[in-house]
Formats: structure tokens, C-alpha cells, sequence
């Protein structure tokens, strides 16, 4: 065994932008192009616990509280329907329980003024985010629940597109990394025009813009026949949707991932010797002494020499070599807590030094 100096483990942050993709068709929703995230989770919904969602209907685990005197309860369970339960009583939930991108259009007046301050707030950023924009205008309101994309939504990446029979028609993006969605496909005349803004933090798009922007896409764009418009875009349950046309949101999302790093040094003339049984020259064990009042483990046996000869049955002389496969890690109490396996054993003579590099997600 061998303690770690005070430079040789370290903390540092890897920052990842996982990429989501989420389509939008005819009564259907695809997560980075699955239908499901598994048989009891709905079309283009994620489980927050991965909790039932390849289990049979039969064989579904719950959650599960006891009234007894602490008046424990699950939050949805009324105070009405939990007075009414006898001391004893046995209140279940359910899982999984699931989160999937919604939409709401048009837009109540109470929802947007509670973005009112959000959307103030980044102004400073664009002029697209004065609540003025909104306030009197019909909204589409995209809600992108955090589990799909961690921390916040990466600035820049948000792209709309509007697809019909698998063309693309048009799309928006965040050129400018601004928050403020510009048209950069589509009808000539919408070119370069804001359509929406994103709130990255919060994981809300909102789109005010009713002008078509693609000639020929005839089709039923929420309810309404005619060309397609962003106030309309994400629909896919209910009626009156597209037969033909489609939607996509892309996005990347933020994760901060703490990372230990361990540097485990073999130096030289150290981790010479094995406790596999081939490190000892077959045939030379002997055996251990054992007595009433002590044990005694065997001596002399002699170690395999591994040492290749460049020659037919050539004998080289004896050198120790040991092969590196696993490294353990210890607590301050020497409990193994963690063993790092290597793709491939290295061999180590004493004359060779190594520095093992560990990095374990924490």
C-alpha cells in the first residue's frame, strides 16, 4: 500500500452540453429520435427515476406512506382525503412519474406576467425580451422541464424547425447568442426577422411571430388551414393537426460534473511482488506450518523467472516482474472502497516507474 501526497489526488469540473433533439408529429413525440424511454413511459417523456419503465403491468412497484402520528404524506394527497384515512392506514403514489415538453397556446395574461420579471430582467441582452413584446400579442409559450437539459439551456443553441413531408420550410436560431430567435429559413421577406425569445435559465421559448413563413406548405397548422406561422409551432395531440407537416426543437443542455483525480505512482523497485499463485515457480510450494500455538507461512519457495529469451530454450538470467491489473483504493481506516481495472495488465520490472491516472465522477 502506498498513501497519496497532497498533490497527487485533485477535484476539478467537467462541463458537458448533452444534445437534445425533440420532434413533433401527428399525435407523436420522439426524444432524440425514440418514441419511448421505456414500455410504461409516454411517447417523448422521460422518467425523473427510471422507476417501472420496462416493468410488466403486473408487477409495478410504488411508493408508499404509514398516517401514524408524524402526519407524513405525499404532496398531491389532499388534507381532506388524508384526514379521512384511519391511524395505520396505507397512502400509495405511483411511479414513474414522467416530465416531457409541454406547450401553451395561446398564452394566458396570469402566465405571462409571471415571466413579466424574467423577461425584464435580460434586456440588457436583447430588446426582444421587453415584456411589451407579449403583453398584447397572442404567445406560444414552449416549457422544456429541467431534467432534459440539467443546469440551463447552452446560450446559442436553440433551433426551430418546420418540416412538410420531410422538407424543411423553415427555421429559427439563436444566431447571436442573444436569446432573440431570428428566421434563417424560410420566406424571403421573413429572413433575418425575430420571431421569439429564449429564457435559458428558466427553459421557456416564447414565440409572438403570426406571419407565414413558408409559401407552399399548405397544410392544418394547429387548428388553422394554411401556411405555417411560429405562434403555431409543437403541436401534436389532439385535432386538427398537420398531415403532412412536422416540427423540431433542438437544444443543448448544461451539466457541471465534479471529477476526483487520483495519480497512483508504482515507482521503481516498488509493487514487486504478486499473490497470484503464478507468480511462484510451479512445483516449488511447500507447504504451510501450522501448530497449536502459531502459524507459519512457507519459505523458500522460488519465483517464476518470466523473462523471455531471444533463443530456442535459452535461459535468461532471473529478473522480478510483476503485472500491474487492478489498483485498489483505501480509506483512512485502509477499506477498500474502490478498485480501478485496467484494460490491459502492464508489466513492471524494477527498473520501470508508473503514474496510474484515476478520474472518478463524483
Amino acid at each position: 500500500m502506498k498513501k497519496f501526497s497532497e498533490n497527487q489526488v485533485f477535484t476539478n469540473f467537467l462541463k458537458t452540453h448533452p444534445r437534445v433533439r425533440a420532434d413533433f408529429h401527428s399525435g407523436t413525440a420522439f426524444y432524440n429520435e425514440f418514441v419511448q424511454q421505456g414500455q410504461n413511459t409516454d411517447s417523448g417523456s422521460l422518467s425523473l427515476y427510471e422507476i417501472n419503465v420496462d416493468r410488466g403491468a403486473g408487477n409495478l412497484v410504488y411508493p408508499f406512506i404509514v398516517k401514524d402520528a408524524a402526519k407524513n404524506s405525499f404532496t398531491v394527497t389532499s388534507r381532506s382525503a388524508y384526514s379521512a384515512l384511519n391511524p395505520g392506514e396505507t397512502i400509495t403514489g405511483s411511479y414513474p412519474l414522467t416530465a416531457s415538453i409541454s406547450r401553451d397556446y395561446p398564452v394566458t395574461a396570469s402566465y405571462k406576467r409571471a415571466l413579466k420579471n424574467s423577461l425584464n430582467y435580460y434586456k440588457f441582452l436583447s430588446p426582444a425580451y421587453d415584456f411589451s413584446n407579449y403583453e398584447n400579442v397572442a404567445t406560444n409559450l414552449i416549457s422544456i422541464p429541467s431534467i432534459f437539459y440539467g443546469e440551463a439551456i447552452k446560450k446559442g443553441s436553440v433551433r426551430l424547425s418546420c418540416f412538410m413531408t420531410g422538407t424543411l420550410v423553415g427555421r429559427a436560431e439563436d444566431k447571436g447568442h442573444n436569446g432573440a430567435l431570428i428566421q434563417t429559413f424560410g420566406t424571403a421577406s421573413m429572413s433575418g426577422t425575430t420571431v421569439g425569445t429564449v429564457l435559458y435559465n428558466e427553459g421557456f421559448v416564447l414565440l409572438t411571430s403570426s406571419l407565414p413563413f413558408a409559401t407552399g406548405a399548405v397544410d392544418t397548422w394547429d387548428g388553422s388551414s394554411g401556411q405555417p406561422k411560429w405562434v403555431f409551432f409543437g403541436p401534436y395531440t389532439g385535432t386538427d393537426l398537420p398531415a403532412s407537416g412536422s416540427w423540431v426543437l433542438e437544444f443543448e443542455g448544461t451539466n457541471t460534473v465534479p471529477v476526483l483525480t487520483m495519480m497512483c505512482e508504482a515507482g521503481k523497485n516498488e509493487f514487486n511482488f504478486s499473490n497470484n499463485p503464478t507468480f511462484i515457480q510451479s512445483g516449488s510450494t511447500r507447504a504451510d506450518v501450522v501448530e497449536n500455538q502459531y502459524y507459519a507461512e512457507s519459505s523458500g519457495s522460488l519465483i517464476k523467472n518470466t523473462v523471455k529469451s531471444d533463443f530456442v530454450n535459452g535461459a535468461e538470467p532471473f529478473a522480478p516482474v510483476t503485472y500491474i491489473s487492478k489498483i485498489g483504493i483505501f480509506d483512512d481506516a485502509k477499506n477498500l472502497i474502490a478498485i480501478a481495472k485496467l484494460a490491459r495488465p502492464v508489466k513492471k520490472d524494477e527498473e520501470d516507474g508508473y503514474v496510474f491516472k484515476i478520474k472518478l465522477d463524483l
